[in-house]
Parts: C-alpha cells; structure tokens; sequence
C-alpha cells in the first residue's frame, strides 16, 4: 500500500523515491512475463482440468494485468506528466490507490486456493484451515477498509495517518503464507511411507510447498520493514508492487508441475506359465514343468486433474499440493 513521499518538488534524491518504485513497476513486468509463459503452458498442458481452476488462473492473470497497467500509470503520472507541477507531485493520482485491490483480491485467492490443499492434505482438518481462513479475511478486510479510508484522502502525508492498518496487511498476509507453507510441509512430512520412490517425491513436494510460501511472505515481510523503517520514502514499493505477481506465479507452478512432480516405484511379481506355453511339445513324456517368468509392473504416483490432489494408482490416495 502507498505510504508517503516527500515533496517531489522540492531539491532532493529520487533514488528512494520514484528510482525504487521505477525498479518495482521493472520488476514486476519482468514477473508478468513469466505468468504469461506459464498461463500459456497451463492451458496448453492441462486442457481437461476442473473448470474452477481454468478460471481461477484467469482470473488472476486480469488481475495482474490490471496491476501493472496501475502501476505503470503511477511512475508515468509522477515522472513525466506532472514532474514540473508541484502542487501534483503531493496529491495521490487514481492509480496509486486502485493498484491496492487487484493485488489484494489476487493474493485472497491463491491463498484460498492453498487453504483448501491444507484441508484436503490434513485428512479435512477443519481448525485448521478455518485459521488460516480467518487470517485470509482478516487480511481481505483490512485492506478493503484501506482502500476505503485511502480514497477520501488527497495528499500522500495523508496516509500517515492508518499507518497501523498498512502495518496490519503486511503482518497479515506474511503470517497466512508462513502458515499454510509450514502446514504443507508438516503434513506431506507425515506422509512420508518408507519407500524410497514416494518419499523423493513427498520431498520435493515439501520443497516446492517451502518455496512457494518462503517467496512470497518474504516479500511481504520486506514491504513491512521497509514501511517502518523508512515510512517518508517508496523502498517498500519495490518489494510491494511485486507481490500480486509472485502469488500469481506460486499458483502456476503448482498447477504445472503436477505431472513433472511424478515417481514410479517398480514391483516384481512372480507368474507361473506352463512350459508348453512356451516351448514345443516333445514326444517324450515327463512331468509337467512351470515356467517362472518375472514381470515388473510399475505404478505412477499421479495427480488428479478433477480433485488436484496426488494418488497414488493401484493403491491408497495419499494427498500432495496440487
């Protein structure tokens, strides 16, 4: 969320100011990029998945889409536009503001998306995710009153002033990705069998779940410290303006590497053939004689394109991030 700047009007560095939230709006195309590579596989890739999901990646591209076209308005108004007219340079553009609610609504939803993993890996542990859900919307609705309140404000010292509901978001929505990243990797610990093949995979999905939450609640926490740190200046910008995409990117790549995600462990079955099954018959008579013939058969650890979740065919249903 926009915090304050100092007069832009005024003799002084940009480098903390709209140098940072230059490198923000860079960075976070550099990202949609990405999404946009990624949403092309995903389609491509995964035609017959639930209808839900084909649109929930929709939707978060549009999102996306708009967020960048937002921000880009912002470093564009301030740095070109109205660069030389003073009075602009303090009073808060459209953009600034509507660039908050895509990012909000875009985070809401994977994060729901990975409560509902939570739920299923956790054998429908309804407390579970019913805190996490908690925290999602607490989070939702905290900055749904800050676009609110934001929008009757003009200038940017303004925003001093919900200061601690800024503060609040970020604290927020690190803690819903910490949680559900350290609930993934617990359970998914849990399932670990004993078999080497299912365990190297149960790793790397406990890697994956890792990752994914690390990256964003990083970001998260990096836009508060830098929010409390250096509140007159736009450093949390750069880690800010980012978010909406690293969200929409852990959500692709959990949805396009369920079929990279994939072990197969071998089992060898002993099956009696009579000999005369494979071998001529003799005129000289003996004892019937079976033949051992081993056959290896496999089963694939999968994921199910209508429930997301992972199966183990042939055998009991072990949950996985999707």
């Amino acid at each position: 969320m926009p915090a304050t700047i100092q007069n832009p009007g005024e003799q002084q560095p940009l480098d903390d100011t709209m140098g940072v939230m230059y490198i923000g709006v860079m960075i976070s195309a550099v990202f949609y990029g990405i999404s946009l590579v990624q949403t092309a596989y995903y389609y491509n890739r995964y035609p017959n998945d639930p209808w839900y999901l084909k649109y929930l990646v929709a939707a978060t591209l549009v999102l996306d889409t708009i967020h960048l076209a937002c921000i880009t308005h912002t470093i564009y108004h301030y740095t070109i536009t109205a660069y030389y007219v003073k009075e602009e340079l303090t009073v808060m553009v459209w953009s600034v503001l509507a660039e908050a609610v895509p990012t909000g609504v875009s985070g809401t939803l994977v994060q729901c998306f990975y409560t509902v993993r939570v739920w299923q890996m956790s054998k429908k542990n309804y407390y579970l995710a019913g805190l996490i859900l908690i925290i999602v919307f607490t989070n939702a609705a905290c900055g749904t009153a800050w676009v609110i309140i934001s929008l009757q404000m003009k200038t940017f010292t303004d925003l001093l002033t919900i200061n601690p509901l800024t503060i609040s978001i970020n604290a927020l929505s690190a803690a819903a990705d910490v949680l559900i990243a350290a609930s993934l990797c617990i359970t998914l610990y849990r399932a670990k069998t004993g078999f080497k093949r299912t365990d190297t995979t149960i790793s790397i999905l406990i890697t994956f779940s890792a990752n994914t939450g690390l990256a964003t609640s990083m970001c998260a926490m990096a836009s508060l410290i830098s929010l409390l740190a250096s509140p007159e200046t736009l450093i949390y910008a750069l880690f800010y303006f980012c978010i909406g995409r690293l969200y929409t990117n852990s959500l692709l790549v959990a949805l396009n590497t369920r079929k990279a995600i994939r072990g197969t462990e071998d089992e060898h079955k002993m099956v009696s053939i009579p000999s005369s099954v494979v071998s001529p018959p003799t005129t000289h008579k003996s004892r019937s004689q079976n033949l051992s013939v081993r056959i290896d058969t496999t089963q694939e650890y999968a994921f199910d394109s209508k429930s997301n979740h992972m199966t183990l065919e042939g055998n009991d249903g072990l949950d996985g991030t999707p």
